[in-house]
């Protein structure tokens, strides 16, 4: 700029130049138009000297005028156009050079040309610059109040504020802006020294559209032409969103904290060698100094005898093939002596560029656990041992019981067996001297004996049914019912029974028991279908919802009240009369307990003079049945389907 000055002065002064080299010639020509008159010429002579030497002294006056006001002219016109520059107004001052009636200076238009070009390539750059960036431009003066401020700042147009409402006042004097960390008096300390400051954080109220934000100012100094402090020009940009991510990191910090200053885990770090480095706040309040004697060591060199070596070694092929481990535990004594068990998790750490940099995870106080798995352990032992005198002890009862109620029975068989026979011989000693009242008498003691004989037998296979062993294997049910069928009494029957018997039927339990269950189930079914026209009696099988086994036998017999069902299978409870059918009343209670002991269950349902049926498992899955069990069954379903009973 001070370039084009010079070189606008210079071309001035050369018009100047121009002008008196015509004013000397003009002057010559004068004189030489005097010289005749002094040598002696005529008074026409004279005279037309004279004229010709006013001519020059006008011209000289006019060419002295002309340059007096030229120059006062470019001078008037530098002044202003670096007044308006100092203004910042460069487009004002291009105009006024490039005025019609300032243009008559060549110099003046050259200038304007290059200020323009200059100017306006350094406003599009700043212009380009301050649209891109975050950032705003403001400035004070000198006794800190507001003297510009970019129209597009946050505090001001989206704010809803007039920009004249802010210029003109310092920032303590706006009640939307909270004083800085420092405060406004250290703030106004820092500007009174003529400190450059960078990102003083201020809050605001109403920043842009959010409630409440927060700025930061950059600012230094600026001087007037004279070196006088004029006031501050900078920056300020929104930090709101890094100011509230930074709050909410802080506040997950702090939850982290508090979680793990109460959390029973902790964090734990290793280098790439495994070694422990400097301990955390953490891990000091949680061990002490077992943790400062440990830093430099690998956990193998600080817990020696914790674990087996062979253990340890398992645990370092691990750590060498960068693989994640879990629940390694071990025990620690503490300086206070007491012994903890420790449970570690962890997975290998890695750098941006892909190095392994150590293993960081989480660690566990087991020793609750460990102390309550202890505990349980030793009370299991004693209750086992408790368990296996108890069962020695019942063993021994219900051998003894066993062995008291053979006792009894061979006691009470043989008393029964005399009154039996004793009533036999009167019958044969008497013979017809016998009336018939006295033969009933005698009919009466004789089936009163054998019935008494039938339940004693009955006592001992309930006692039998509640003590003997339990040896499972595959049985095929389908031919255990055919030879139980083919072993019933026979009965007076109204019509043969048609047994429909579903072959293949293979359980994993005890054939000696399952022939017990069998024999009393059938027998029933044949016994109260004995007074039915057309009798059917049928037994398959099913698999329930757990996938075993469910087994069914049905007839079309008696059958019997619903409400009934609780009483079938307690001892000695009969539902139906003893003259209509026989029967002591202890078979279904047997069933139940064989099916019972066996983990199955039972059930019945039944209604008068429809029928009845009784389903029942035996607990585990039954085996895959042997292929003689299957050859036996296919030989067994070939025979004919309907037997006389």
């Amino acid at each position: 700029m001070r370039a084009d000055t010079a070189s606008s002065t210079s071309a001035l002064r050369l018009g100047a130049a121009c002008l008196g080299v015509g004013a000397a010639l003009a002057a010559a020509a004068a004189l030489w138009w005097l010289a005749p008159a002094f040598a002696g010429a005529p008074a026409a002579a004279l005279q037309r000297g004279l004229i010709a030497g006013a001519v020059s002294l006008l011209l000289l006056g006019a060419l002295a005028g002309v340059l007096w006001r030229a120059q006062r002219f470019a001078a008037h016109t530098l002044r202003q156009t670096a007044k308006e520059l100092r203004r910042g107004q460069w487009e004002t001052a291009v105009a006024g050079l490039r005025e019609p009636r300032r243009a008559v200076p060549s110099a003046f238009g050259d200038l304007a040309e290059q200020v323009e070009g200059v100017i306006s390539e350094s406003e599009r750059r700043w212009r380009a610059r301050v649209e891109m960036s975050t950032d705003w431009y403001w400035e004070i003066d000198q006794r800190f109040k507001l003297s510009n401020l970019s129209a597009d700042a946050p505090i001001a147009k989206p704010a809803g504020r007039a920009l004249g409402d802010l210029l003109g006042r310092r920032h303590d004097e706006l009640a939307f802006l909270q004083p800085p960390a420092m405060g406004w008096a250290s703030f106004h300390d820092l500007l009174e020294r003529q400190e450059k400051f960078r990102d003083v954080e201020i809050a605001i109220s109403g920043l842009g559209a959010r409630e409440r934000g927060w700025i930061a100012l950059s600012g230094r100094p600026r001087f007037r032409s004279d070196g006088l402090f004029g006031g501050y020009e900078g920056v300020a940009r929104d930090i709101t969103s890094n100011k509230e991510a930074f709050r909410r990191l802080q506040a997950s910090e702090q939850r982290y904290a508090v979680m793990a200053g109460l959390s029973a885990d902790w964090y734990w770090i290793t280098d790439d060698q495994h070694r422990f480095p400097q301990p955390s706040a953490d891990m000091l309040r949680r061990f002490g100094n077992l943790v400062l004697r440990n830093v430099g060591k690998t956990r193998w060199e600080a817990y020696p005898d914790a674990l087996a070596v062979e253990q340890w070694a398992l645990h370092r092929d691990e750590l060498d093939m960068r693989q994640p481990f879990r629940a390694l535990e071990f025990p620690v004594q503490r300086d206070d002596g007491r012994t903890i068990w420790l449970s570690l998790a962890g997975a290998p750490r890695f750098d941006d560029s892909g190095e392994f940099v150590g293993y960081h995870g989480v660690g566990r106080d087991i020793t609750l656990r460990k102390v309550t798995e202890q505990m349980l352990q030793r009370h299991n032992r004693e209750l086992q041992l408790a368990v296996t005198a108890r069962t020695r002890e019942l063993e021994l009862a219900n051998r003894d019981l066993d062995a008291f109620a053979r006792q009894l029975a061979h006691e009470l068989r043989t008393p029964i067996g005399h009154v039996q026979g004793l009533a036999e011989l009167l019958r044969q000693r008497l013979g017809a001297r016998l009336d018939a009242g006295e033969g009933e008498l005698l009919d009466l003691q004789s089936r009163a004996a054998q019935e008494m004989l039938a339940t004693l037998e009955a006592l001992l296979e309930l006692a039998r049914s509640s003590s003997a062993a339990i040896e499972r294997q595959a049985v095929d049910l389908s031919a255990l019912a055919l030879e139980v069928i083919a072993q019933l009494p026979v009965l007076e029957r109204a019509a043969p029974v048609d047994w429909q018997i579903e072959p293949a039927l293979v359980v994993w339990a005890s054939p000696q028991q399952l022939r017990i269950v069998l024999q009393n189930l059938l027998g029933n079914a044949a016994k109260f279908t004995r007074r039915v026209p057309r009798p059917r009696i049928a037994f398959s099988g099913q698999r329930d919802a757990e996938g075993q086994l469910l087994l069914r036998i049905e007839d079309n017999g008696a059958g019997f009240e619903p409400e009934l069902v609780g009483r079938l299978f307690q001892p000695f409870q009969r539902l139906h009369r003893n003259d209509d059918f026989h029967g002591n009343g202890i078979g279904l209670t047997i069933v139940q307990r064989i099916v019972q002991r066996h983990g199955g269950t039972i059930s019945a349902s039944g209604a008068p003079g429809v029928g009845a049926v009784f389903e029942f498992t035996l607990g585990q899955r039954e085996a895959v049945r042997p292929d003689t069990a299957a050859d036996k069954t296919r030989e067994t379903a070939a025979s004919p389907r309907a037997q006389p009973a």
